[in-house]
């Protein structure tokens, strides 16, 4: 009997390491570090250039200024600041060469506008800004965008409280519409903040995020109501990243709170979703925990890095991997 307890708690312990392991670990390369590194930015990608935007430093200042990584090169470039207001957990997505950008928060609490509404089209081809018309509602800080055929679509941002509006932009009418995703109270998916969502091959997926703990949840988008697809898998997260290649979804890091009185541990696992399948892989490890970074991708190439670490320094260090 004690040979077959001491067998079984074996067999738990093997599994319990490998569960922190990788089932096909890749390579992660490091890039040339970013000149003014921050957390809670946005990033989007045009071409083989990555462009990173808002956020906050290391001196714990709030940005508003644009910086291009040329992934051909592995270099950084300034581009200056936008004619927009500091902010953190800014959103953005690209559609046909022009990116469309804004809202997030400002940092001062107590007033709704703290919360902010402006959204902008930006041309990287001229370096030209254009102020569009205002979202409609101040649950703005850090809101999911999605990229669709002929519209955007936003929505699960933050002001106050948790909530699941979801908004359609139609760039031609520049004009935001409504989507009565008709969930209820308690049902599926959960209301939440500190999510992370992204578009694959025309799929809209999101998940994880906070409310009064972190989740795993994880939904496809159609436009109009949402599908529950498998969790998330690894510890429960908020704060993570995600970034789609044109078969993959990878979702990385972010930090895991048991409930809100418990300090949070900074993830540094990246996995990777196959919508084809609504299957889960543990591709890789970061070198250490990050939240509020950013995520995106170059043809096969999926770039993690910048962020905070669990000590809450800002990390002006990028990766990436081969798919």
């Amino acid at each position: 009997m004690r040979n077959k307890i001491l067998f079984i708690g074996l067999c738990v312990l093997l599994v319990a390491c490998n569960a922190d392991k990788p089932e096909m670990e890749v390579t992660l390369h490091e890039c040339a570090p970013m000149p003014l590194p921050r957390a809670s930015a946005t990033c989007f990608v045009v071409g083989n250039e990555a462009y990173v935007f808002g956020g906050r430093d290391k001196q714990d200042n709030l940005r508003h200024d644009l910086w291009k990584y040329d992934t051909a090169t592995d270099t950084w470039d300034s581009i200056g600041e936008a004619p927009m207001i500091d902010r953190v957990n800014p959103t953005s997505c690209v559609k046909d060469g022009k990116v469309y950008v804004g809202l997030g928060f400002n940092g001062k609490h107590g007033k709704d506008s703290s919360y902010l509404k402006d959204w902008w089209e930006y041309t990287p081809a001229t370096n030209a800004w254009k102020k569009l018309a205002d979202y409609p509602n101040h649950y703005t800080d850090d809101a999911t965008s999605f990229v669709g055929e002929d519209a955007l679509y936003v929505g699960y941002g933050f002001c106050w409280n948790y909530r699941r509006d979801m908004f359609r932009y139609d760039i031609a009418k520049d004009r935001w519409d409504s989507i009565d995703v008709e969930v209820g109270m308690h049902e599926y998916p959960l209301r939440s903040f500190g999510g992370t969502g992204c578009t694959c091959n025309g799929r809209h997926f999101m998940g994880t995020g906070f409310y009064r703990f972190s989740l795993d949840w994880w939904a496809e988008f159609d436009g109009t109501h949402w599908h529950e697809r498998t969790p998330v898998p690894g510890k429960t997260r908020t704060l993570a990243a995600s970034a789609a290649t044109d078969g993959f979804v990878y979702v990385s890091g972010g930090v895991h709170y048991g409930s809100v009185t418990t300090t949070g541990e900074v993830l540094k696992d990246i996995h990777r979703y196959n919508p084809q399948k609504d299957e889960w892989t543990y591709v890789a490890v970061l070198k250490e925990g990050l939240m509020n970074h950013v995520s995106f991708t170059v043809g096969k190439r999926v770039y993690v890095g910048l962020g905070e670490n669990q000590d809450e320094q800002i990390n002006d260090k990028l990766y990436y991997f081969e798919e």
